[in-house]
């Protein structure tokens, strides 16, 4: 059973470390490391520096949880100025057509379970839900998600967390190649971005080209080297 932080906790985190170090589960990692990115007095790196030198974590994991926690720190300056907004991050693997889990540091991880029914069950096209149709066309797609032909078959999931609106806003490597979508979820019907935020996401989005394009170098690389599975 996962350990509830009730703090910065430098063994509670340590030894979650080495949990995942034994499953490679990022998920349930993630349930540790995304509730203290928000706490500007918790600095995780600190932590997961002391587990590579303590040989909890190789040099590989570390450079890749940084990364994940620097796009879930991405979000959670996106969701400062955007008003009842919770930011996600999906990544897209175009020769296999699935999308994974980048970041969405604010929505419990199990909510991301959804995308990877969607990836089972081989149904990603232009007409699934908001991200579908955002990787598909290459532009950006707002919908009401009790309304909308596009969540006819995928809403209840989504209504359960209590989300009404989203907008997606594809996102691309500094080669050019659709690396994934932007979900922007609201609790509240029709709470859709103006231009300006879309924008200034997108803006925000050249800001990250760095760790954007080496989360997508990685599944292009392991879709190329032919595994049969990808946690990221």
């Amino acid at each position: 059973m996962m350990k509830v932080l009730n703090g910065p906790n430098h063994k509670i985190i340590v030894e979650s470390l080495r949990e995942y170090n034994l499953k490679k589960n990022i998920k349930e990692q993630l349930k540790i490391i995304n509730p203290l990115l928000g706490q500007k007095e918790t600095d995780v790196k600190d932590h997961l520096m002391n587990a590579l030198v303590n040989g909890v974590i190789t040099r590989s994991e570390f450079d890749f949880l940084e990364i994940k926690m620097e796009l879930g720190r991405m979000c959670l300056e996106l969701e400062e100025v955007l008003d009842g907004i919770y930011v996600t991050l999906l990544f897209y693997d175009r020769e296999r057509n699935n999308v994974f889990h980048g970041a969405g540091p604010s929505i419990a991880v199990e909510f991301f379970d959804f995308f990877g029914v969607i990836n089972e069950q081989g149904i990603l096209d232009e007409n699934c839900a908001s991200c579908g149709k955002a990787i598909f066309t290459k532009e950006v797609v707002q919908t009401d998600i009790g309304t909308s032909t596009l969540w006819t078959n995928f809403k209840d999931g989504v209504i359960e967390y209590g989300f009404k609106s989203c907008t997606s806003v594809p996102f691309f490597t500094n080669t050019g190649r659709l690396a994934g979508t932007f979900a922007h979820y609201s609790k509240r019907s029709n709470n859709l971005l103006t231009q300006d935020e879309v924008e200034m996401i997108q803006e925000k989005i050249s800001m990250f080209s760095f760790e954007i394009q080496t989360i997508s170098d990685r599944i292009h690389e392991y879709t190329q080297a032919g595994s049969v599975s990808l946690t990221i």
